[in-house]
């Protein structure tokens, strides 16, 4: 028998506790061990696992999750965990939730931050991502949130100076999304990233810059990100490209709220002098990100970095009504899109890349809090019920458990 034949069997008994405990000493030995198919599929069991188990667990998640049946009396009388697969993921086996596992084998975080990489229009919005889940996540497991001050509008070379700021100096914004001053800053030390949107090319674009850094990542999780671009992206570009960049800076207004009418400039008129419009939609086309991935996909591979996908998937149905023309342009290449990108354009491709699950949730859904009604501009589809808590709980909880953070 193999090692990886074992673990097999052990999955088969249901010996779930010895399977974590082998695996956990596979991964210290050789993190390869995440190119093997089998290790892949369990994986992305395990993290799915925990994910039922941690939105199971929050009363508002079920709430959401409970259909409203005909009747006075009539109850929906799903399990909990029956309730959270079929609202808000995409699973293969339906069945799935009904698996019993264990709770995440991991001891206290004591060394490991987790250092945050926000996407494009970050502070912009009148949300943002994980504004409830990360400080929470502090509290419940004890880790460090370290959110990088990533400008909202300018290209992945240019935001490589504020993920250095934050791995290196601890310059960035704290769980809460407050500004830490830079007499309080940090350094995190070793860190592990969570990427959301445009912050997965700009972490990737880091490591490239930065090879020194793979003895500090422990591991990598793409969360609803966009490291293949986006044909959206691709739509924009092409009307951008052959305007002087007075004329597109005059217009930011304009093509911003094309995408949200609830975007504002005022959070981020401190750095207007940063903007690159042109440059920061360029690097979210699919033929700058196809090229950046075919010079260095091999590079990042053989730094031997964890990498975990998660995506997201959604229908013009469930996405506010500005945003349902891009869905349908999506629909034509993929009907599992999440309003911004395609499966294949959400994920990392290369051998110690792992796809882990396939969400129900729009891209904003996944990692933003609820629009102010205020600003939902008559929209439905901005109260984001999507459990960030629980998925960044089972983030943790998973890569802790592998021995990734400690």
């Amino acid at each position: 028998m193999t090692k990886f034949q074992d673990l097999r069997a052990l999955e088969h008994k249901q010996d779930y506790l010895g399977l974590i405990q082998e695996l956990k000493k596979l991964v210290k030995q050789d993190k390869r061990v995440f190119t093997d198919h089998y290790i892949k599929e369990w994986c992305g069991r395990r993290w799915r696992n925990l994910f039922i188990t941690a939105a199971a667990k929050d009363p508002q998640a079920v709430k959401v999750a409970s259909k409203k049946l005909v009747g006075i009396k009539l109850r929906d009388t799903r399990p909990a965990r029956q309730k959270i697969a079929d609202r808000f993921m995409r699973l293969q086996d339906p069945m799935e939730w009904r698996t019993e596992m264990p709770g995440a084998q991991m001891a206290p975080i004591k060394k490991t931050s987790l250092i945050f990489a926000p996407g494009l229009l970050t502070g912009m919005l009148p949300v943002q991502a994980f504004r409830e889940a990360f400080p929470a996540l502090e509290q419940e497991l004890g880790i460090r949130v370290l959110r990088a001050d990533s400008h909202p509008m300018r290209g992945c070379e240019a935001n490589i100076a504020d993920l250095l700021r934050a791995v290196e100096q601890g310059i960035g914004h704290d769980a809460l999304g407050q500004l830490i001053a830079p007499e309080n800053a940090k350094p995190p030390g070793d860190f592990f990233l969570i990427s959301y949107s445009k912050g997965a090319p700009d972490v990737l674009t880091l490591l490239i810059a930065r090879p020194d850094l793979k003895a500090r990542t422990r591991c990598f999780i793409n969360w609803a990100g966009a490291p293949g671009g986006s044909h959206l992206a691709n739509n924009i570009y092409d009307a951008l490209k052959g305007l002087p960049t007075e004329a597109v800076e005059e217009r930011l207004t304009d093509l911003l709220r094309l995408v949200s009418p609830a975007i504002k400039l005022g959070p981020v008129m401190s750095r207007m002098h940063e903007f690159d419009i042109k440059e920061s939609i360029k690097d979210l086309t699919m033929p700058t990100r196809s090229e950046f991935n075919k010079l260095h996909n091999a590079a990042l591979d053989a730094m031997d970095i964890p990498i975990f996908n998660i995506t997201g998937s959604t229908s013009a149905l469930e996405v506010p009504y500005f945003q349902v023309q891009g869905v349908l342009e999506l629909n034509r290449y993929d009907a599992n899109n999440d309003m911004q990108v395609t499966q294949h354009c959400a994920k990392i491709h290369m051998p110690m890349a792992t796809d882990l699950a396939m969400l129900h949730g729009h891209h904003w859904d996944l990692s933003y809090s609820p629009f102010p009604k205020t600003m939902r501009f008559g929209s439905p589809n901005l109260d984001h019920p999507f459990p960030k808590g629980a998925a960044a709980i089972a983030m943790t909880q998973f890569v802790a458990e592998l021995g990734l953070v400690d």
